[in-house]
């Protein structure tokens, strides 16, 4: 699905504060930047919507009737899940299962080579929770590293600026392999389970409206940003999320979640 005129804005930005270097001369150079305004009602979210959008702008492939019994302890469903993947996803899930996270839990997906020994292999699957103002979407990613399972768990603004990103990137004409090396988390350790009301931790200074989160991708770096601008239903809040990617542009993607 493409996005409206009404609800895209693009804004080209030269000499933007990223920085690329010339492999000749040594010298660094500013690096164009692209800014991008999004307006996305929270009741449009939901895990299917956020899984099948992974899957057509990312190109993931999913795996029927594999969850399930990974979950309830089978190690041994299928040649692309090894059992310490399966392990990975099912403590994982565990987590996301004590945060709340029960409604709505997808299939199984791979993304990447979808080899078991590629480190561009990501296994994904999603749940949701209902919270005060909308539904909030988690999503497992899980994945090998010097042969070693890592995942990144990531929801709620976070997730929900995925989702809206990799449909500007798809309208830049990046194909599913480029979306995903810039999207989505590889060779990251994260637990962003965030909620629409911001960080609930507020000690140490944090700002309880606020969440920040930064993972890496197959391409670079993504950095995400959250703002509670207007709590309650009805109000919204915001979030920046900057992919820096190699050989793309800087895109700062801002996206106001309406509740």
């Amino acid at each position: 699905m493409s996005i409206s005129r009404r609800q895209f804005n693009r804004i080209v930005i030269w000499g933007g504060a990223s920085f690329a270097a010339s492999a000749t001369s040594g010298i660094f150079f500013p690096k164009p930047a692209e800014a991008y305004s999004l307006e996305f009602p929270i009741s449009a979210l939901s895990a299917d919507r956020v899984f099948n959008g992974i899957q057509k702008y990312c190109g993931t492939q999913p795996i029927p009737g594999v969850l399930s019994p990974i979950l309830q302890g089978n190690t041994n469903v299928s040649n692309k899940i090894e059992s310490a993947a399966a392990n990975a996803i099912r403590t994982a899930d565990k987590e996301f299962v004590r945060r709340n996270f029960t409604n709505k839990r997808t299939e199984l997906a791979v993304t990447g080579s979808g080899s078991n020994f590629a480190s561009d292999t990501s296994r994904l699957w999603g749940r949701q929770r209902q919270e005060q103002v909308g539904p909030n979407v988690g999503f497992g990613f899980v994945q090998k590293w010097e042969d070693q399972y890592s995942d990144a768990k990531i929801s709620g603004p976070t997730m929900c600026a995925i989702h809206n990103a990799q449909r500007v990137l798809a309208d830049q004409r990046l194909t599913p392999p480029e979306i995903a090396a810039s999207v989505l988390p590889t060779r990251s350790t994260l637990d962003d389970l965030s909620a629409w009301g911001g960080d609930a931790d507020a000690s140490a200074g944090r700002n309880p409206g606020a969440v920040f989160a930064q993972y890496n991708t197959a391409a670079g770096t993504v950095t995400s940003r959250y703002d509670l601008v207007e709590p309650g239903p009805k109000g919204f809040g915001r979030v920046e999320f900057t992919i820096e990617a190699e050989n793309q542009p800087r895109r700062v993607i801002l996206v106001t979640v309406r509740f």
